[in-house]
């Protein structure tokens, strides 16, 4: 699917801005410059006809072609030297009354030709972090900084280090068809469940995919807001937990449960799995037992049927973390 439109809209409505602020304040600069010159207006408009002018010499035929581009040329030449010993003589620097684009290649406009260029995908791609819901925490809970020095040797690093390779497969495989959709992190607090969660996001959206994060008690909120408020900002919310190509959700178990919310994570979970949408969800509940005490049978169901689960064994690293000096 990619990113989501909000994304998309977002860094075009700011390529386009970028674009004419800078288109503008070539036309603020040449104003300020001709009430001081007006032979700068008179050489501006001559060089602005350049395009006009190599169309009619092409359309003349291929005779003579070349020598009437090469006069063209020499006449600009001749302007453009002309207008920059006018500026130099005004006090204003040789190109002043240039176009200043942020990026050479593309001109602002977020293209080379028919390909996007790579500035817009670097915008792209920080537009999908900042959307994603995860913010600082992609930056410094990656991959690289899963440390698994903090888990005791034998058994349960081992146990982790199985994880997180499972993680970056996940990554890896993201968007191919016989993919794993869904995880299930469960484990107490502490363990490294959200850090695994934000390194797949930052893997996943790097690779051009759009990515929601969110805790379970945010969207039942945001559901409820919807449903009781009929507020606009939430249904666009809770639109987005259901189109977005990977939605994780975290904590879920510690939002309020009755009927209502029953129904929203059912429909939530169910409506993803059929459409083939991936989910990763994270919870404190550690145990089968305890999970199908907290949820009823349909939720339960998908939990266990549609998700691959993942036991996150150890200490609280947070903890250890602070012991250590480190974050």
């Amino acid at each position: 699917m990619g990113y989501s439109a909000e994304v998309v809209k977002s860094v075009r409505d700011m390529f386009e801005k970028k674009r004419a602020d800078a288109e503008n304040l070539s036309v603020l600069h040449l104003n300020e410059v001709a009430l001081k010159n007006s032979e700068i207006l008179s050489i501006n408009k001559a060089l602005s006809l350049t395009g006009l002018m190599i169309y009619e010499a092409a359309i003349k035929g291929p005779e003579g072609l070349e020598e009437r581009i090469e006069k063209i040329k020499r006449e600009n030449h001749v302007l453009i030297e002309a207008k920059q010993q006018l500026l130099c003589g005004l006090g204003y620097p040789e190109d002043y009354l240039d176009i200043k684009y942020s990026c050479d290649k593309c001109n602002d406009t977020g293209y080379e030709g028919i390909n996007m260029c790579s500035c817009m995908k670097k915008a792209l791609v920080k537009e999908a972090y900042a959307q994603s819901g995860l913010g600082k925490f992609l930056k410094s809970q990656t991959f690289k900084t899963f440390d698994l020095s903090f888990y005791e040797e034998g058994e349960e690093r081992e146990q982790m280090a199985a994880i997180l390779e499972k993680a970056k497969k996940y990554v890896s495989d993201f968007g191919k068809p016989d993919k794993d959709s869904n995880l299930l992190f469960v484990g107490t607090t502490g363990l490294g469940k959200t850090h695994i969660t934000t390194a797949i996001a930052k893997g996943v959206i790097d690779k051009a995919y759009g990515v929601v994060y969110d805790s379970a008690q945010n969207i039942i909120r945001a559901f409820e807001n919807e449903h009781f408020e009929k507020d606009e900002k939430a249904s666009r919310e809770v639109q987005r937990y259901f189109d977005c190509d990977l939605l994780i959700i975290d904590d879920l178990g510690t939002e309020f449960r009755n009927s209502f919310t029953q129904s929203c994570i059912y429909n939530l979970l169910n409506t993803r799995i059929n459409a083939g949408k991936c989910m990763i969800i994270s919870t404190n509940i550690d145990s089968t037992s305890k999970l199908r005490e907290t949820y009823d049978d349909r939720i339960f169901s998908r939990l266990i049927g549609s998700f691959r689960h993942f036991k996150f064994v150890g200490k609280d690293i947070r903890i250890a973390k602070m012991k250590n000096g480190t974050k």
